[in-house]
């Protein structure tokens, strides 16, 4: 079980809500859920210097393995591969907020959901695209699941140009809050009543 993961105490709307959706993104965007078979590329991003330092994941392999299967069997989140024009670009995982320590830090709603990401190629940063790919993850979630009403972002708050990147994507900051494992700079992601009305009933 994830250090994060929150397991007593659950509302049964929480509970019924199932595992997240994995969000509907258009080209040039791909995406799929992980498997164990993807260990190693997710444990050679993960050891990249960019990365480790705000991730602390720099496993083998075989954890990785583990820490995808344990995430495929459980509610709580789901590992995914995101690629633009064909080509792999980031490790994101997908998990439901009111089963995370995060969702203590706000009024959590049963299908909001959180986001965490890693651009693993080095190269691959600086260009714009984490702005891009998180704003299309977003609203990918929200075309997945209209019944979603925030997704939320919680990067380290030392972490200057992951939030530069989440506010640039329309995240709106709300706060620095103390997470246990991390001061977390809090930046939410709100699909409005209207829209959310209108996906429910087919208008414009």
């Amino acid at each position: 079980m994830s250090t994060r993961e929150v397991t007593a105490g659950l509302a049964a709307a929480v509970v019924a809500a199932g595992p997240p959706p994995v969000p509907r993104l258009d080209p040039p965007w791909g995406i799929r859920v992980l498997g164990e078979p993807d260990a190693p590329l997710v444990s050679r991003w993960m050891n990249e210097p960019h990365v480790e330092l705000f991730w602390e994941q720099a496993w083998p392999p075989e954890r990785w393995a583990e820490a995808i299967a344990e995430q495929l069997a459980g509610d709580y989140s789901r590992p995914c591969l995101v690629s633009y024009e064909g080509s792999p670009l980031a490790y994101v995982e997908i998990y439901r907020t009111p089963r995370d320590v995060v969702g203590l830090q706000y009024d959590a709603e049963p299908f909001d959901l959180g986001i965490h990401l890693a651009i693993g190629a080095r190269e691959s940063t600086g260009r714009g695209l984490g702005r891009r790919l998180v704003r299309a993850v977003a609203e990918g979630l929200f075309a997945a699941d209209h019944r979603v009403r925030k997704v939320v972002a919680d990067p380290d708050e030392r972490h200057l140009i992951a939030r530069r990147m989440f506010a640039a994507a329309g995240f709106e900051f709300r706060g620095i809050r103390d997470l246990g494992h991390k001061h977390a700079a809090l930046h939410f992601y709100e699909i409005s009543p209207d829209r959310r009305e209108a996906a429910f009933t087919g208008t414009k």
